[in-house]
């Protein structure tokens, strides 16, 4: 199976190298110059729960003209998707196929939009992994990755992709309800990654603090309350629960945090900020995601400008704003 990661960062990578090592044609697409070169250089090399291994496997920052593949899988930020979707379009011709592992809700229509219902299969996947440096990406934790049809029917591709990813190591399975696995790691998504990338907790120290584990179950109610009025079923019924049982047991840095600490934009917008504007389309006020969403937006600028301009002068730019060249 030929295949293009689109996103080669800690998800991105760890997936693409171990399909690498498990005999597929893969080529890792990554905006990330230090990144390309040292994996082109010297080698991805993945560790984590399933080993350490040092994989041979093309990378590029774009695309050449004319690359096709019979499967294009997107992990990339989700700030990219409307370009990488465009990107992936083309990419996998008339006979191929594309697929989104991304956090949040909207890459599957955004992707869709680009290459058509009947060229996108969706994704879900509750592994962690973590971006080490160039060229280092790790597998900290193996969950479950669900992929299927967006109408839920069999499908063979489904289940080659699903046996090629159980082949490399993964716990792979196609599922006939991949938009209901969509939301429900969504829901996951909205109670942990932005508490943790405010306040620099990992995610099992969260329902360690009584007053963040009161402040998480009302986020958690109210994307239950958007999931209800929308009708969508969660293949878990038992998710909340089942959340509250292993969350303490699980201290892995959310792709959220991974971003704030690198002095990048973070997925926000895709994720607490994506269920704000579902709730307000149905009339649901989402009082604690709002306020997330706000705190955490300060804390993304200032770990920004922390990081890229540690030097940055205040006094001046009080001056320039009292002189009124800026506001």
């Amino acid at each position: 199976m030929k295949i293009t990661v689109v996103g080669a960062g800690a998800m991105g990578g760890s997936f693409g190298g171990l399909l690498a090592l498990a005999g597929h044609e893969v080529r890792l697409i990554d905006t990330d110059e230090a990144h390309v070169s040292a994996i082109n250089r010297e080698g991805l090399l993945v560790d984590g729960v399933l080993g350490t291994h040092r994989i041979k496997v093309q990378a590029a920052t774009e695309l050449e003209d004319g690359e096709v593949a019979d499967v294009a899988i997107m992990f990339c930020d989700t700030n990219n998707t409307k370009t990488a979707s465009k990107t992936v379009a083309k990419l996998i011709g008339n006979h191929g196929f594309a697929i989104t592992f991304q956090n949040g809700i909207g890459n599957v229509e955004a992707l869709t939009a680009e290459a058509g219902r009947a060229r996108t299969l969706g994704g879900s996947s509750m592994c962690s992994a973590a971006n080490l440096g160039p060229g280092h990406v790790s597998l900290t934790h193996m969950g479950k990755t669900s992929l299927g049809e967006l109408d839920g029917a069999s499908s063979k591709r489904a289940k080659a992709l699903a046996d090629a990813l159980a082949e490399a190591g993964f716990a792979a399975e196609v599922s006939d309800k991949i938009i209901g696995q969509i939301w429900q790691k969504f829901l996951v998504n909205c109670a942990v990654n932005a508490i943790s990338a405010t306040t620099g907790l990992r995610s099992g120290e969260i329902p360690r603090v009584p007053e963040l584990a009161q402040f998480q179950a009302q986020v958690i109610n109210e994307v239950l309350k958007v999931i209800e009025i929308k009708g969508i079923k969660l293949p878990n019924p038992n998710v909340v629960d089942d959340l509250k049982q292993h969350l303490p047991n699980r201290f892995n840095r959310p792709s959220m945090l991974q971003h704030v600490d690198a002095g990048r934009p973070t997925e926000i917008d895709a994720i607490n900020g994506a269920l704000n504007r579902e709730a307000k389309a149905l009339g649901i006020a989402t009082p604690y995601n709002e306020s997330l969403i706000a705190l955490l937006k300060g804390r993304e600028r200032a770990q920004i400008r922390s990081v890229h301009d540690p030097n940055f002068d205040y006094e001046a730019w009080e001056a320039r704003i009292a002189a009124g060249e800026e506001k």
